[in-house]
This record gives structure tokens, sequence and C-alpha cells, in this order.
């Protein structure tokens, strides 16, 4: 490990799932951080966000929330990205040091590995969590990292499909496309080109902000599915 701040690997959940436990968690953070503050999420998916946490010191070894995770779980998005942009700088400091601005897919590569601790498809998970966070947090990156466009000119719509794909629920209440008289419902849907050929479309027709917990862990859970399958290749529109 060159960077001593920390010596747990790189965080390698979904950038999609680790913003959803942020904004859960922005209504109300509790005492400790656990396994059962992330109920819609299976075992492995909680662990790596568990994990992901830890690395960026958020909570600490028996779950207590430190203060950088009261400054980011928030729902102001100025103040969130603010607080975002600095903690990257201090947990990601090996790659920093290199230079964001003319940084190389591969010498992003191989910073993960030497610096934290992650190979092989975990350390590609580990990138894409990085580069979106990043970009999310507005720090420039080198053009060498953007989201190549498509033959369609269409950019990150591979791979990068985190750019495009909103959490539904967030800013769309009220913008339904539906008949008149259901105003109060809220429209969307998600096609994810399947990689043996053939598109699923999942459209979802419901007020989002008045969902039960259990219905809005398994709505969320299947973005966040839907969201790592498009990562691994598939291609994804999200259509209002």
């Amino acid at each position: 490990m060159t960077d001593g701040a920390t010596t747990q690997a790189a965080v390698y959940v979904s950038w999609t799932t680790f913003k959803n436990a942020l904004a859960g968690l922005a209504l109300g953070i509790p005492n400790r951080i656990d396994k059962s503050a992330f109920p819609g999420l299976s075992g492995g998916v909680q662990a790596q966000l568990m994990a992901g946490l830890k690395f960026l010191g958020l909570i600490d070894n028996d779950g207590a929330p430190q203060a950088t995770f009261e400054a980011l779980a928030v729902t102001d998005e100025t103040a969130q990205k603010a607080a975002l942009a600095s903690l990257l700088r201090a947990r990601y400091k090996a790659i920093f040091a290199l230079g964001l601005d003319g940084l190389t897919p591969a010498q992003l590569d191989d910073a993960m590995t030497a610096s934290y601790d992650v190979t092989g498809d975990t350390r590609e998970k580990a990138v894409r969590f990085f580069l979106s966070a990043v970009q999310y947090a507005e720090i420039p990156i080198s053009r060498y990292l953007q989201p190549k466009p498509n033959s369609n000119g269409t950019a990150g719509r591979k791979k990068r499909s985190t750019n495009r794909i909103k959490p539904v629920g967030e800013g769309d209440a009220g913008r339904a496309s539906t008949p008149p008289g259901e105003g109060e419902r809220d429209g969307k849907s998600l096609t994810i080109a399947l990689k043996s050929g053939g598109t699923l479309t999942v459209a979802a027709s419901v007020n989002f902000l008045t969902l039960g917990r259990e219905d809005r862990d398994f709505v969320f859970k299947l973005i966040d599915e839907l969201n790592d399958y498009a990562k691994d290749g598939g291609e994804v529109d999200a259509a209002e």
C-alpha cells in the first residue's frame, strides 16, 4: 500500500447502490451502520457496501458513523458533491497524486492494483465506482477516461451507464407520462439490450414518494441489478 490512509480494498460496490444507500440514510443516520440498515440488498452487496463505507472512513470498524458520513449523507446535492470531492481526494491520494487531468486507463488500473489491493473483476468494479464518483463530484478527469461515444454518437451507454441513469424517484415525482386524471402517478421505463440479442423493458407507474418500505426496497434493488447488468456490457436506455 502506498496510501497510508487505509488498509482496506478500494470501494467496488456499484455507484448506484452507494448513492441510493446515502439517500436512504440521509433521512436519518442510525447510531450504528450495519447490514440491517440495508434490508433491500442481498448479503453479498451488503458486505461490499459495508467494506466501501469503511474504506472511505465513513464508519469505523464497529460501524459507528463518522463526521464525514454526516457531511455526505445529506439531501443538499451541492453540499454532498463538495463533501464527496474532499473525501475522494483524501482516500484516493495515490491516484490523485498522478494527476487526473492526464491519466490514462492503464495508469488508473495500475494505481488501483498497486495502492488499493484490487485485481481482476474487482479492480474493474473499483475503477467504475471511482470514475462515477469523481464525475458526480464534478472533479475534472482526463479525456482518456471520459466515456467514449457509441456508433450512434451517444456517450457512456456501455460500461458508463450510471452516468445516464438517474435512480427513479430522485426528482421525478410528478413528471408522469400517464393518462389525464392520474397526475399523482409517476412514469419511468428502462430498456436493456440483452447480450444474446433482443431487449427487455421494465416500466413503472407509481408515486415513489408513497411506497412502503418493502416495495421501495424491492424497486431499488431491481434498479441496482439493471445498472449492474448494463455495466457488464448490456446497453440501457432510460425513458420518461
